[in-house]
């Protein structure tokens, strides 16, 4: 069972989870997946890598979702029928999370939404890459619960010892991902200013290289998650004009540039904040996971009415 006391290590994630970014990212991530696994060679085989993977499961206090949960179809959405799965008694699923208090909902993040969507591949590895050595206890402790026990010889808990995109880099460098590899970044917020252009330049390098392997059929896929916080003023001047400051090198236009648009699926929502998501996919496979991308994220659509857009 789980322990409300085992999930509240502190830091940023606890107030993100389940808001409108997770949401649909989330619901991307199971369209992408299920595309993926519906084909040969994944499955039978995939490898998924998340960069930044966060505590796996959470006592959430997002109002976003609080409103998701009353939307007349999101029960039967994808994201809350795996939501519910999650949860579900064990063995099956983790069950209630004890303690949890008035005004918190339980929400399984990225990590574990993949990890019970692959156990039924016979050839699977998720590696999940976190510096926060809390937040690396937290993982440790949700997938030693039973529902999750059959994952465990599969299961790579990854310090980077620096940053996740150096490590992910140097990988990638080193050829060390296969053709059923899927890589997520998930930054949290873009970094915009003048010293973060290093990492501007590293994620222009990770989404080359991505692109270039994906697109030579050396890698399944890799999405970039990207937010701008409270800061909409950047946000709209790089999804609808002309960069933020101009545009940035290294920035969001930046990135989009570096990826071939036969393969790039844009994916941008305002849920109070902007939000967007950059799917590298195979050009064959664009059309598809694009398709299914969108009945993935239209339950949300009565929510959201300010932008919701797949290019």
């Amino acid at each position: 069972m789980l322990l409300r006391s085992d999930l509240m290590t502190e830091n940023k994630q606890n107030s993100n989870a389940g808001n409108g970014g997770d949401l649909l990212k989330h619901s991307a991530y199971l369209a992408l997946l299920d595309e993926l696994v519906s084909r040969e060679p994944w499955h039978h085989e995939i490898h998924i890598v998340e960069a930044h993977s966060g505590k796996g499961v959470y006592a959430a206090t997002s109002s976003h979702l609080r409103e998701a949960r009353q939307l007349p179809d999101y029960a039967a959405s994808r994201l809350g029928i795996a939501q519910t799965a999650a949860f579900a008694d064990p063995p099956l699923g983790f069950g209630a999370i004890a303690g949890i208090r008035d005004g918190e909902l339980p929400y399984a993040g990225s990590p574990v939404l993949h990890a019970r969507e692959i156990m039924a591949i016979p050839r699977r590895t998720l590696t999940l890459m976190d510096r926060d050595s809390a937040v690396g206890k937290t993982v440790a402790c949700v997938f030693s619960q039973p529902s999750l026990a059959v994952l465990a010889p599969d299961l790579r808990l990854v310090d980077p010892g620096g940053t996740s995109e150096q490590k992910v880099l140097s990988a990638l460098e080193e050829s060390a991902y296969l053709p059923t590899s899927v890589l997520h970044f998930d930054p949290f917020a873009f970094v915009m200013s003048a010293e973060d252009a290093g990492i501007r330049n590293d994620y222009v390098k990770l989404i080359t290289q991505c692109d270039e392997l994906v697109g030579r059929g050396k890698l399944a896929a890799a999405t970039l998650f990207i937010t701008w916080g409270s800061n909409s003023h950047a946000a709209l001047e790089d999804l609808d004009g002309a960069g933020y400051e101009g545009g940035l090198k290294g920035g969001y236009n930046d990135l989009l540039k570096t990826v071939d648009a036969a393969r790039r699926i844009v994916f941008t929502w305002c849920w109070e904040l902007y939000f967007a998501l950059i799917l590298i996919v195979h050009q064959a496979l664009r059309s598809q996971v694009a398709a299914r991308l969108q009945r993935y994220v239209q339950p949300f659509a009565a929510r959201i009415k300010k932008r919701l857009t797949i290019q």
